[in-house]
């Protein structure tokens, strides 16, 4: 049985907490947060824009105001680490230098600098760094790479994805909407896109970004929109917290090849369609579960076989904010940047 600390009870931490509840070999031990009401016995649900919220029963779990406290009284295996990005570095190596795998919530941290620290300490501990990026893991995704390696779409034709949210108002402290603590709509939204056309696509040679500002203060990253220069097919994604409040949030994508074209959207029933070039439209098997509940029996089986997460390796997140930060300087710029 794994043994494990759970950090940061905010709306993503809620969900991972009830995620942990439902996969074997793993028990949330010890929770972790800087609001003393969000480590209480019991703990009302915190908002967001995906998945249903939970109240918590934290009964059962030591609780703590600080992972260093956690760390100190505990006998961990593994933190989860579900805080705001720009405490992603800082706590992952404290977390790593007492010797404790590592989950960390995406994106990786604010900067490459910020990554690379991650990364040493990682190396140097020689324990398990994984970032949690949950689009890998999201079924309709993995549909759609596994269409794509296998060769059922044929040759890429175009790739369209977009994240479309309203404005983040649940964080704590308005966290989200503050550029130098999450890096905007760029970062922390539309890092999910450029993760996966990372990860499905490889390293774009260049790419071309166009951003708004609707109301934070510093770069105009509220709404994003980036064509990512591979030879051969477009590719674009789009990324915004700037919907009106009673815009629901949606994620999506379509995908053309020359044998056919995969659609993915919330806002679809099914939600997931492929229309072939001859032939009715057909709804590919896909998974019910949450790329959150995937992405973490994912990582606990990393810990159980003592294998490094090679379909989440940090290195790979690490080149997600380098593409990222790309992308906020061709919108800053307005021209193309290369990588």
């Amino acid at each position: 049985m794994i043994r494990l600390g759970l950090v940061g009870l905010g709306f993503i931490g809620q969900q991972h907490f009830g995620v942990h509840a439902e996969l074997p070999g793993v028990e949330v031990v010890a929770v972790a947060d800087s609001r003393p009401e969000r480590v209480a016995a019991q703990v009302p649900s915190v908002g967001g824009n995906l998945g249903e919220a939970q109240n918590l029963d934290l009964s059962a779990q030591a609780r703590y105001t600080s992972l260093g406290e956690m760390l100190a009284a505990e006998q961990l295996e593994a933190v989860d680490l579900c805080v705001p990005t720009f405490r992603h570095a800082e706590l992952a190596v404290q977390a790593l230098e007492a010797g404790v795998h590592v989950i960390c919530e995406k994106p990786m941290a604010l900067t490459v600098a910020e990554c690379d620290r991650m990364l040493a300490a990682a190396q140097a501990s020689g324990r398990l760094l994984c970032v949690a990026q949950c689009i890998r893991f999201w079924p309709a995704y993995e549909v759609l790479a596994e269409m794509v390696h296998s060769g059922q779409l044929g040759r890429l034709v175009s790739a369209k994805f977009w994240r479309l949210s309203s404005r983040p108002t649940w964080s704590e402290g308005g966290w989200l909407m503050d550029n130098a603590r999450s890096g905007g709509a760029l970062l922390d939204l539309h890092v999910h896109d450029a993760d996966f056309i990372l990860s499905l696509f490889g390293m774009p040679p260049a790419v071309m970004s166009r951003a708004a500002n609707s109301f934070s203060a510093g770069d105009p990253v509220d709404h994003v929109l980036t064509e990512y220069l591979y030879p051969g097919f477009v590719c674009t994604a789009e990324g915004s917290f700037a919907m009106p409040p009673s815009f629901p949030f949606n994620m999506a994508f379509t995908v053309a090849g020359e044998r056919g074209l995969l659609s993915f959207s919330l806002g679809q029933d099914p939600n997931l369609l492929f229309y072939p070039t001859e032939g009715e439209p057909q709804a590919p098997g896909a998974s019910a579960e949450t790329g959150y509940l995937r992405e973490m029996r994912y990582f606990l089986g990393c810990l159980e076989a003592g294998k490094a997460p090679e379909r989440v390796p940090p290195e790979s997140a690490r080149e997600a904010v380098r593409l990222v930060a790309a992308e906020a300087e061709s919108a800053r710029t307005g021209a193309p940047v290369t990588l």
